[in-house]
């Protein structure tokens, strides 16, 4: 059985995981709980495709990111020369605020020699249900039945894409691919600014990063991929960017984790606040305070990354990764009462409270009526840091 491997791209909106084919295997647009726009990671005939690849089948590759950036490089090479993909979301600031839109920008480059390499994008909507239709612009395809204006915008002939056609690369070209509002200006011009002041974003970003002698490259390529789950709009943090991914082939322990758990989201704060990260931390204060207003005495282990109380977990005819399914949508963990969130709950909190601001009176009241709560209710068998779904014991 064929096991991915993959790189992870975003801008703090969305995630994009790109195997060593340049194939797009993962990517949830617009936002990282929404359904997959490309989705062959858990099923390889209903999740679409849009792969950047040598025209022969016969080819080596190698992936790495562009130094000190979530910006991926997938070089190519066989008989006929070599080229390179570069994959990124273009996220830099403007204006006093960040510029992230729903984008996904492939550039495509040789290296050497005159290779022919093949192109195609196919992408898919409502977890597979949702077959898109082309429409044909000037310079970019129309996607419909998507549920929004999708479109890829490229210098590429559209007729040599729409039919999977080989063709040489002779020179630089370029694949935008938008969700919602179109490319607007020339591709090159902008897709080369737009890369320009990404990379320049994570290069500064890297940093204000302040990380020990030992294993520095591990830590910043980890601290990096960390800081791609946040949901910047509200300050939520994905446990992960996928679902169904399995425990091991088989196990049926396939789950739903594109939610905030309260427990994940601490840790991760927890990791890049002692790297000097605050900014995190600040805007998942807001997240919380939002979580605490809404609830009046018992706080859930997860919510949804906009703070959505409800979430309704199902299964979906898809075929799984490596064919293990069932695919899950959704996470009925939610109902579980775990008593130990309260602690990582204070933990963020005591955090906030000493490198970002002062938590104000008000919150803090509401917070307290939380608390008295769980130290009437601390002795209730719970589901525990297992989140076990059908049985409960004194874990705490």
């Amino acid at each position: 059985m064929h096991k991915y491997n993959f790189g992870i791209i975003g801008n703090c909106s969305y995630l994009a995981y790109i195997d060593t084919d340049g194939n797009v295997v993962w990517m949830c647009m617009p936002r990282f709980d929404s359904s997959f726009i490309f989705g062959s990671l858990i099923d390889k005939n209903k999740g679409g495709s849009f792969y950047v690849k040598p025209a022969s089948d016969t080819y080596s590759s190698r992936q790495n990111y562009l130094e000190n950036t979530n910006m991926l490089s997938t070089e190519f090479s066989n008989s006929e020369g070599k080229f390179r993909v570069i994959d990124f979301a273009p996220r830099f600031e403007q204006n006093s605020r960040y510029f992230k839109p729903t984008m996904l920008i492939r550039k495509v480059e040789p290296i050497e020699g005159r290779p022919s390499i093949k192109v195609k994008c196919n992408p898919t909507g409502d977890y597979g249900k949702s077959i898109s239709k082309e429409i044909s612009g000037s310079n970019h395809i129309r996607y419909t039945n998507l549920g929004a204006q999708v479109r890829l915008t490229t210098n590429i002939p559209l007729s040599v894409i729409q039919g999977s056609l080989p063709f040489v690369l002779s020179e630089t070209v370029y694949l935008i691919f938008t969700y919602g509002l179109p490319l607007e200006g020339p591709i090159e011009e902008m897709a080369e600014f737009f890369q320009k002041k990404t990379r320049s974003h994570w290069n500064d970003w890297v940093k204000t990063t302040s990380i020990p002698n030992l294993y520095q490259k591990e830590i910043l390529r980890s601290a990096l991929i960390l800081k791609l789950h946040q949901y910047e709009d509200t300050g939520g943090i994905i446990a992960s960017g996928s679902t169904s991914l399995p425990e091991h082939p088989g196990s049926g322990r396939n789950w739903d984790y594109r939610y905030c758990w309260m427990r994940d989201a601490f840790y991760t704060l927890k990791a890049l606040n002692s790297l000097g990260h605050f900014e995190e931390l600040e805007k998942y204060f807001l997240y919380i305070e939002n979580i605490i207003n809404q609830e009046s005495e018992r706080i859930q282990p997860l919510y949804s990354i906009i703070g959505e109380r409800k979430i309704v977990e199902r299964e979906v005819d898809l075929d799984g990764y490596l064919d293990s399914g069932p695919v899950r949508i959704g996470n009925a963990a939610v109902g579980q009462f775990q008593g130990d969130i309260y602690g990582e709950l204070m933990d963020a909190f005591y955090l906030s409270n000493k490198y970002v601001s002062p938590t104000p009176y008000d919150v803090w009241v509401k917070l307290r009526k939380r608390l008295e709560w769980i130290c009437e209710n601390w002795q209730l068998p719970d589901a525990g840091i297992w989140e076990m779904r059908n049985r409960q014991e004194h874990f705490v």
